[in-house]
């Protein structure tokens, strides 16, 4: 039997076959490098989130004062040393106040008694400052009218011994008249024992209205402040010293001109980052007020992030303000990179550097992400450059 020549368009058929199966196998034994590059970019964020107001603002508390009375006005500037309300406390009632008046009223009627035949216009003047005096102190007393208390009492005590020391110089002392007196003074000296004069122990904006956060959301608790704290806050629950502060506070003495605001954000298209300035905020329903802001400090939990700005600009109305909804906006420029060539690594965001075979894994912080491009700052300062090439793996 006759044997076939192999041809060499059989070889040629045979290289074909084996061409197509290198190109074929050819992704599998040498993988394709794919790589980008770091790009500069802009990026415009703007978001609308809920958020709570955080402001230096100390509360006066007082655990026996049975009665207030506001002499400073409500959402006024006051400086340390100014008397901001008179405290009364437990062991006072207003039967000392309707004693003190009734005193009065027998010292009056027993004037006209004493002194009914006798014409003396000086003394008609001091009885007439005592009684103005008087219906001044008791009308403050009452609520019927504001003012300083302060000075009111003196300017009756003042009053009032003026009186007896004219009387005194002019020899119309009387007995009764004296022991009606000694009463009157032991009266008002009644008054005066069950009431505090409560003063600022420093400058800002007093308000006598009272949230009982005050003492939980404090400048000084940044570092304690808790993304549940946050959302307890957002739905209106207590926190730790809420009640006491509610049923004890009097008055607070805020610092209007610095406060935070502290965000939840949810998932990671934006994150602040500590130290971004230039932030621009306005609150909803106060959309004519802005503030500018800079990111004080941020926490992650679970995809969660808080974030706290830091505001210096004088907060107005919002000085009642405790919650709402908050616009933060603001241009970064800045690092960019494809956002599938970022790759978490043990749990922290990352690029790989191809500065070797395989690359070098840098830490990032991912500012923003919009559709394929992600705007991106080092961990590390200078750790990243302008058209360094990165890896997608």
């Amino acid at each position: 039997m006759r044997r076939k020549r192999v041809t060499g368009r059989f070889y040629l058929f045979l290289l074909a076959v084996l061409v197509v199966a290198f190109l074929i196998a050819r992704p599998h034994l040498f993988p394709e490098v794919r790589q980008t590059q770091i790009m500069m970019a802009n990026s415009a964020q703007q978001k609308v989130v809920d958020c709570i107001i955080i402001r230096d603002e100390p509360v006066t508390v007082s655990e026996s004062t049975a009665r207030v009375e506001y002499v400073a006005k409500e959402n006024s500037l006051i400086e340390t040393g100014d008397t901001v309300a008179n405290l009364y406390t437990t062991g006072y009632s207003e039967s000392l106040l309707t004693n003190l008046e009734t005193t009065r009223q027998n010292i009056q009627a027993y004037h006209k008694t004493l002194l009914a035949n006798i014409v003396d216009a000086d003394l008609d003047r001091l009885d007439t400052i005592v009684n103005m005096m008087a219906l001044e102190f008791k009308n403050l007393i009452t609520h019927q009218t504001v003012g300083n208390l302060q000075t009111v009492t003196e300017q009756l005590e003042t009053a009032m011994v003026n009186r007896q020391e004219y009387l005194r110089q002019n020899k119309r002392e009387d007995n009764k008249l004296t022991k009606l007196y000694e009463e009157e003074n032991t009266r008002l000296a009644s008054i005066q024992s069950w009431r505090k004069v409560s003063t600022a122990n420093r400058g800002g904006v007093v308000s006598f209205y009272l949230d009982g956060y005050e003492n939980d959301l404090t400048a000084g608790n940044l570092n304690e402040l808790s993304i549940q704290d946050v959302r307890t806050v957002l739905s209106g629950g207590k926190l730790e010293a809420t009640e006491a502060t509610q049923t004890n506070g009097i008055y607070r003495i805020v610092d209007q001109d610095h406060w935070y605001v502290a965000i939840l954000i949810e998932g990671e298209t934006w994150t602040p980052v500590v130290g971004q300035e230039d932030y621009y905020m306005q609150m909803e329903g106060f959309e004519d007020l802005s503030f500018n802001a800079k990111v004080a400090s941020v926490q992650k939990e679970n995809g969660v992030t808080l974030a706290v700005f830091e505001i210096d600009d004088p907060m107005g109305p919002l000085i009642y303000k405790r919650t709402g909804k908050a616009q933060f906006s603001i241009t970064l420029t800045g690092l960019s990179v494809q956002t599938k060539a970022l790759y978490n690594n043990n749990g922290q965001m990352g690029v790989w550097v191809y500065d070797v075979p395989g690359g070098t894994f840098v830490p990032v912080e991912v500012l923003s992400t919009d559709g394929n491009l992600s705007m991106i700052q080092p961990l590390v300062d200078g750790a990243l450059q302008l058209g360094q090439t990165v890896l997608i793996k």
